[in-house]
């Protein structure tokens, strides 16, 4: 029976097929001061970002950059970067759900742009071990930052893009190492260390960092 703690605090419980209820219940119990630490310990870097109202002067991360975000009224609707500042044009400047929607597109192009360099980059890293470059799937996810699926692709999260390119390769390495090793155990970590010998500091940055 394995118990895991995800770091949004979802607590995963997996056992065999004829174990019976009472016994995984017991399992959880014994494990409630365990399960307790690990939600604890995670809840330390659960991001503290403030709700968005996506006006002038709001900070929004990009590349683990902070750029403030300047709204003007405009003809059509636009967005772009300009020195520290992320510009948002619109004849719509009232409206918050239009803004967010321009946002989560600038976001998409970005994501488009960066993700597929970091992957030419980095697959290589695992060429000794047959690889070639698997497919890229980028879109929202709520809990997990990336994946590695059965049939080989890669599935990258869209708020990636937030993070610093440290990290951002931390999580690709992460997903590459997964295409032959499943769990996180020995071979995982292995591949790891000879990809990415730091990893462990870039994974402690990105928990850290308020995305």
């Amino acid at each position: 029976m394995k118990i895991t703690v995800a770091p949004s605090g979802m607590v995963d419980v997996t056992a065999p097929v004829d174990a019976t209820v009472e016994e995984v219940h017991d399992r959880v119990r014994r494990k409630g001061g365990w399960i307790a630490a690990q939600i604890a310990d995670f809840e330390q870097y659960r991001p503290r970002t403030p709700p968005r109202h996506y006006i002038s002067g709001e900070t929004h991360l990009l590349r683990g950059v902070q750029y403030r975000l300047r709204v003007r009224q405009g003809a059509a609707s636009r967005i772009y970067l300009s020195g520290d500042r992320i510009v948002l044009e619109t004849p719509h400047t009232e409206s918050a759900i239009h803004k967010a929607a321009l946002l989560n597109h600038f976001y998409r192009l970005e994501a488009h742009q960066e993700f597929p360099l970091r992957l030419l980059q980095l697959a290589p890293l695992f060429a000794s071990e047959g690889m070639d470059v698997p497919k890229l799937i980028i879109r929202p996810m709520t809990k997990r930052w990336g994946s590695f699926t059965p049939k080989g692709s890669l599935v990258l999260n869209l708020d990636l893009v937030r993070a610093p390119i440290q990290c951002i390769d931390y999580v690709i390495v992460h997903e590459l190492a997964h295409a032959f090793e499943p769990d996180h155990g020995p071979r995982w970590r292995s591949l790891m260390d000879k990809a990415m010998p730091d990893w462990r500091d870039r994974k402690q940055r990105l928990e850290t960092k308020l995305l």
